[in-house]
């Protein structure tokens, strides 16, 4: 901005909806304004808002309002209009040079999330104005993009969900069996996602030329429809990876027992290279991790075989929970809900004397007798 330098500055670098839009709370958006300045300046009002920036795309679909989103809250942070000048002079001295101005904003729980699909884009950024008096350039704007981000409810179920393992297991015909395993079935973006992929021959004589994982991003843009009378969709591969096992002399792989390759794929950062999971009015965006694997049998046909499988695509805050390490009761005196903390500690000091004194115990035994009673013998 020339001799006009603003910064602006947030408490937080996104803003987190929980639940559903009709069920989620509001929240606060709250940070301030630095304004640095070179020279003197006639200020006669500084505004900022928290709006959408929209782009519509495509040509197949007549709604104009297919992925949009028209939220504009905006606040006056100083105004000269009460004045006998009209304006206040700002800069020009030590003490004046620099003003900061703090803002806050209640954004509604029904807030559409950030989106940037081949539909269309929905962004949010925050907006400064500076309206100053005189000659030349009168207005000064600076912008800051901030993300809208969804994730559930914060409960047992929601960790349980989030937490699944991966897991897949299909075979063709019966003569190849495909199965993957992963850690867990909702992974962050900008994250090494690793699988292991396991290839299991149940019949003979089958060859294996290349196995490769990929992950596939699903949109479809349910508020609007094309010519042809449905909803648009789009499916692209974000990222994959593959490889070829070969012998020790052949391009392939006899399948003569099962097979273990760990393949990685390196997630992209969200909005610009992958969408977070979400279901709302507008657009559906879902994700699936796919297994190929190319199969010559006996008779030297090639068979590409596939096996997906849903993978969901979640922020980050989603997956730190309060309830990712659940309790374990493998010492109930330690669990201060069911016992008294006197109690624990005396029935503490019981299990130590009796460890003690048991140590030199042989184990237990049992033994049935002829006349069908049976009696422990320690």
């Amino acid at each position: 901005m020339l001799y006009v330098h603003t910064s602006i500055l947030t408490d937080s670098p996104c803003i987190v909806l929980r639940g559903i839009p009709s069920e989620a709370s509001g929240q606060a958006l709250s940070g301030r304004v630095i304004l640095r300045l070179c020279r003197s300046l006639k200020v006669s009002q500084v505004t900022i808002a928290f709006q959408s920036t929209c782009i519509q795309r495509g040509s197949l679909w007549s709604s104009q309002s297919a992925i949009y989103d028209n939220t504009k809250l905006e606040q006056v942070l100083f105004d000269a209009a009460g004045t006998s000048l009209g304006y206040a002079v700002w800069g020009g001295s030590a003490d004046t040079s620099m003003r900061e101005l703090p803002f806050s904003f209640a954004i509604p729980g029904n807030l559409h999330e950030s989106v940037y699909t081949a539909f269309g884009n929905i962004g949010y950024e925050i907006k400064v104005t500076i309206r100053s008096c005189g000659f030349g350039i009168n207005n000064w704007v600076q912008s800051l993009r901030i993300p809208v981000l969804r994730v559930p409810e914060e409960n047992i179920l929601t960790a349980l969900a989030l937490s699944e393992a991966l897991r897949a297991q299909a075979d063709w015909l019966g003569a190849v069996e495909l199965q993957m395993l992963g850690d867990s079935a909702a992974v962050p973006d900008e994250f090494k996602l690793c699988v292991r992929s396991i290839i299991r021959p149940l019949q003979k004589g089958q060859t294996l030329v290349d196995v490769g994982l990929r992950l596939v991003e699903n949109t479809r843009c349910k508020s609007a429809m094309s010519r042809f009378g449905d909803s648009p969709n789009s499916s692209n591969v974000l990222c994959q990876s593959q490889i070829k096992p070969r012998d020790e002399f052949w391009h392939s792989l006899s399948l003569q027992h099962e097979h273990c390759f760990d393949l990685e794929l390196d997630i992209p950062a969200a909005f610009r290279g992958v969408q977070y999971d979400m279901d709302t009015a507008r657009v559906h965006v879902s994700h699936e991790l796919v297994l190929t694997a190319t199969v010559v049998d006996s008779k030297q046909v090639a068979h590409y075989l596939r096996l997906a499988v849903p993978i969901q695509i979640v922020p980050k805050i989603a997956l730190e929970t309060s309830f990712a390490e659940l309790p374990t009761y493998g010492k109930s005196f330690s669990d201060r809900l069911l016992l008294d903390s006197s109690y624990a500690d005396t029935w503490a000091e019981v299990e130590d004397e009796g460890t003690r004194h048991g140590a030199m115990l042989p184990p237990p035994s049992y033994q049935t007798t002829l006349d069908s009673r049976s009696s422990l013998i320690v």
